[in-house]
């Protein structure tokens, strides 16, 4: 499928292009430890053509962090995203976290990362929702919106390729064929994004940090998702009655292998961990 191309530079990354007929879109930039190689991707698979258009699947640094630098190579793009992620990106905070914890990245990665970029390349310039349809040529980009990872997530559906582009609501599928369970807003909403993601019957999926699923992970994934969800839910009341760090200690040993903490800065796992946790107790009260 050479008009969706992964450039995905690192695991922790994202970042995928569609090539239209008279435009291109590409589907998160990713982390800033590895904007050169990202945008060199992205360069090489254009073959001269501009880049029109940056899609927000949501607002986390491990997909936008990088996007001063994509602004700096591309000014014209324009940033396509939610009402709620453009209120996310204009806020003083976001923009911290995302400076600090792409900092932390590329840190951990022994990357000397120039941070001395204006937060002002944080802002939308499309706000998009359910049902709304941008046509590349030849291709049409209609949104989903699919909370439940966070507020601002977003999801697409491409019907001339039958491709759905996912966040990371339903999870993330990790390379043991296990999904990693990332409701940080909502168990409610989360499964009811799955829902909606399933009933697009779409033949390919690209999933977050990886890129086009082949068959065998596409095959049954939504179901796969929903279960590692509720799985987690239940995971979570169980240790009802433990003090917060002890169920942060507990939840930490349990979905912390070694290989999802390649994907994100331990202070960055623990933070999701925190928000997973208090959002599960909100919609399902202790006891």
């Amino acid at each position: 499928m050479r008009r969706f191309i992964n450039c995905i530079a690192h695991n922790s990354s994202d970042g995928n292009l569609l090539l239209g007929e008279d435009k291109a879109a590409l589907f998160d930039c990713g982390m800033a430890f590895c904007a050169g190689e990202t945008i060199q991707r992205v360069r090489d698979a254009l073959q001269g053509r501009p880049l029109d258009f940056i899609f927000l699947t949501h607002t986390h640094y491990d997909h936008i962090g990088s996007l001063p630098f994509f602004k700096q190579e591309w000014p014209e793009a324009r940033v396509v995203t939610s009402a709620a992620g453009a209120a996310v990106l204009l806020k003083d905070t976001p923009r911290r976290v995302i400076r600090e914890l792409s900092a932390v990245a590329a840190k951990e990665r022994n990357v000397e990362l120039d941070l001395s970029y204006s937060d002002d390349a944080f802002q939308a310039d499309v706000i998009v929702k359910e049902g709304d349809a941008l046509p590349l040529g030849g291709l049409t980009v209609e949104v989903l919106e699919t909370p439940g990872h966070t507020r601002d997530s977003l999801c697409f559906f491409i019907p001339e390729l039958e491709l759905l582009i996912l966040n990371e609501t339903p999870g993330v599928l990790m390379p043991d064929g296990t999904i990693y369970p990332c409701y940080l807003t909502g168990f409610h909403d989360t499964v009811r994004s799955i829902e909606k993601c399933r009933a697009k019957n779409a033949q390919t999926l690209s999933l977050p940090h990886r890129g086009l699923a082949t068959k065998e992970e596409a095959g049954g994934f939504f179901g796969k998702a929903l279960a590692a969800n509720i799985t987690c839910r239940d995971f979570v009341l169980s240790l009802n009655g433990l003090s917060e760090e002890e169920i942060l200690e507990t939840f930490f040993r349990r979905y912390a292998s070694d290989v999802l903490m390649t994907y994100q800065p331990k202070e960055a796992f623990l933070a999701n961990a925190r928000a997973t946790i208090a959002c599960t107790f909100a919609e399902m009260p202790r006891l």
